[in-house]
């Protein structure tokens, strides 16, 4: 069983939330905090495997509540639900020890999907967090990704594809039928000069669209 706390200052989203996840085979809400001050506690007592925290809380923000479970001698996975989701607190939330981040925009289905991945012990971006990021690092860098060609959409599918995930899963990610991804797949390709799987996950490390 899977011991979950949810970190947020909004008791109605918590609620939602609470009841979301307990409907879930083999996971367990087992403690709920209002802030951040309140979360470092609560994981020492219960020693959960996922933090599901928000940034903006009253008390002690999500960032440095972040910062002080990664001082625990046994230290959960942490996934950042959070309206904040620019460039900025993405990185900083990364920085400074989450596994992952989902903006409070996203659908039940990518949360379930990002909750699954960070409990696995992989790191989850939003294709939107991502895009974001990708946009921030090339306007630094003077805009030299090899990936500065695509368009938004054709990074966030080939993101996912490069993550070894199936069309058909994809698609249902993105809320796009699974010829449309062939078609961004196809251009993707056709824009990189690439011919197979292998050079576009190569494409997609360099650029940093995963790790």
């Amino acid at each position: 069983m899977a011991k979950i706390i949810i970190a947020d200052d909004h008791i109605v989203l918590r609620d939602g939330l609470r009841s979301l996840l307990n409907q879930v085979e083999g996971w367990s809400v087992v403690a709920e905090a209002s802030n951040g001050m309140e979360v470092v506690p609560l994981v020492e007592d219960h020693c959960p495997d996922l933090v599901l925290l928000d940034l903006s809380m009253p008390n002690l923000g999500g960032i440095e509540a972040i910062s002080r479970i990664q001082k625990l001698s046994e230290k959960p996975a942490i996934l950042v639900l959070s309206a904040r989701d620019d460039s900025c607190s993405v990185n900083e939330a990364m920085k400074a020890g989450a596994k992952g981040f989902v903006p409070k925009s996203a659908g039940s289905e990518e949360l379930h999907f990002a909750i699954t991945a960070v409990l696995k012990g992989q790191t989850y971006l939003s294709p939107s967090v991502a895009e974001g990021l990708l946009t921030s690092r090339e306007q630094e860098e003077g805009d030299t990704s090899p990936i500065s060609a695509l368009s938004g959409r054709e990074r966030e599918v080939m993101k996912l594809l490069s993550e070894g995930r199936p069309n058909r899963e994809v698609a249902k990610l993105l809320h796009i039928s699974p010829r449309t991804i062939d078609s961004h797949r196809a251009n993707i390709m056709k824009k990189l000069g690439l011919s197979s799987n292998a050079e576009l996950v190569q494409v997609a490390i360099k650029s940093g669209l995963i790790e």
